[in-house]
């Protein structure tokens, strides 16, 4: 009995010992979990850090220019569209200053009417507000914003403030707030209920180009300007750069992306919503000195090499058309003819085309006129082209002898040529990636 004794106990103890070996290997694994785990998390972090900062590139333009082609829109695009924004009586055009795309509708800016509503296909489908000093009117609009994921639309009018619209064309609200005021800015939607001030330097000493403002007008934050100058520098009379390509705001994927006239750096929204760098583009010895601003004196000649930009960005590409500044002593460029770079966001490489007086990409799929974006949306580029510039267009040899992708697309082209009046609506073209 004893003897049993002594071994029940001496199981017990080697049992003991077998727990608590298995309890240090649980731990053990537990802590080797835990460490492997911290240091995923930390390589993760690191690494969203690193993304972060290398999100941020620049697109070499002043290179990538001096190798220009003929580029076709075959080799990038998929499709395009040809049609016109509906003629009816209600629906007439005069100059189109503004447009706006969302992927059921088309909006359309002209100064000195409504807004105007189309479908994707062109039809005709309302006007947004009315023509007058009324709750839901007003005289002139100034720019158009148009906010996709609230079916908004904000109008910024000569009565110094922002009327509300919903897609229905319901007036929502009037915003009013002082710097409103101020003719001198441009105004843009920027996020969820803020909005966006744009202009140059004037006098020479203002600290800001951008400035976010909330609906009741306290500031958020700013981009500052790098261009200071004494006002007896100030150009007399004063000038402006404002060239009819030369864009100062964009939309992607929802937000609000910034460029200035003389900065080449492109601002927008972070998850945080601060605005940042995103994108710069150089442009070398092309670009602008500030004492050879258009708001300031020149004590010297202008170089004939100096380029301005636009810039539009889709999924894929980011397109900068652009063109030579002008003398404002002669009243005009040094170089008539226009370029187009088309960068892949991809491939990280750009082409540019043969610098023309249109300056646009060669329609090889459907047969239309050259290509150069007024605006871009996902995976869509569209430009404007009137009904007397595409009339021309069809009757020249380019467009007879060009060969196409889809001849049925160029045929309807052809048709159109001879029911075609000068002075109907505009004309869309949609090219498709």
């Amino acid at each position: 009995m004893k003897n049993l004794k002594v071994c029940y106990n001496q199981f017990r103890k080697n049992e003991c010992e077998i727990i608590n070996t298995r309890n240090l290997c649980n731990l053990l694994r537990l802590l080797l979990v835990v460490l492997l785990t911290c240091n995923l998390s930390c390589k993760d972090t690191a690494k969203k850090k690193k993304s972060e900062i290398n999100s941020f590139f620049k697109i070499p333009f002043s290179e990538i220019i001096t190798h220009q082609r003929e580029v076709n829109l075959s080799e990038f695009a998929n499709d395009v569209e040809i049609f016109q924004l509906e003629n009816t009586p209600e629906a007439l055009l005069g100059a189109i200053e503004d447009i706006g795309l969302t992927s059921d509708y088309i909006f359309v800016m002209c100064w000195a009417q409504p807004i105007l509503q189309f479908s994707r296909e062109g039809k005709f489908i309302k006007q947004i507000g009315a023509i007058g000093k009324g709750p839901g009117e007003y005289n002139i609009c100034l720019k158009m914003s148009i906010d996709e994921k609230s079916e908004q639309i904000y109008i910024y009018t000569t009565e110094q403030s922002i009327e509300v619209f919903n897609f229905n064309g319901d007036y929502i609200k009037t915003i009013k707030f002082p710097a409103l005021a101020s003719f001198m800015k441009y105004w843009v939607r920027g996020r969820d209920s803020t909005f966006v001030s744009y202009f140059e330097p004037i006098i020479g000493n203002e600290p800001y180009v951008f400035i976010e403002y909330n609906e009741q007008g306290d500031t958020l934050q700013t981009i500052p300007n790098y261009i200071f100058y004494d006002i007896e520098e100030q150009a007399d009379p004063p000038q402006i750069s404002l060239f009819e390509d030369q864009n100062f705001a964009y939309d992607f994927e929802y937000k609000l992306h910034l460029k200035g006239c003389y900065n080449d750096t492109i601002y927008s929204f972070d998850k945080a919503n601060r605005l940042v760098p995103k994108y710069f583009i150089d442009l070398g010895k092309h670009k602008l000195p500030p004492d050879l601003i258009y708001e300031r004196k020149w004590s010297r000649p202008l170089p004939g090499n100096l380029i301005w930009t636009g810039v539009h960005e889709t999924s894929d590409f980011i397109f900068i058309p652009y063109g030579y500044h002008f003398n404002k002593i002669k009243l005009e460029s040094e170089k008539k003819e226009r370029g187009l770079v088309l960068y892949s966001k991809k491939t990280q490489e750009g082409v540019a085309i043969i610098e023309t007086r249109t300056g646009g990409f060669k329609d090889d799929i459907a047969g239309g006129p050259d290509f150069c974006p007024t605006l871009a949306y996902d995976n869509v580029a569209l430009m404007v082209v009137s009904a007397m510039e595409m009339k021309q267009y069809l009757l020249t040899d380019q467009f007879k002898n060009k060969n196409v992708k889809f001849p049925e697309k160029k045929e309807k082209l052809n048709q159109l040529k001879r029911i075609i009046n000068e002075n109907d609506n505009d004309y869309l073209i949609l090219v498709k990636f």
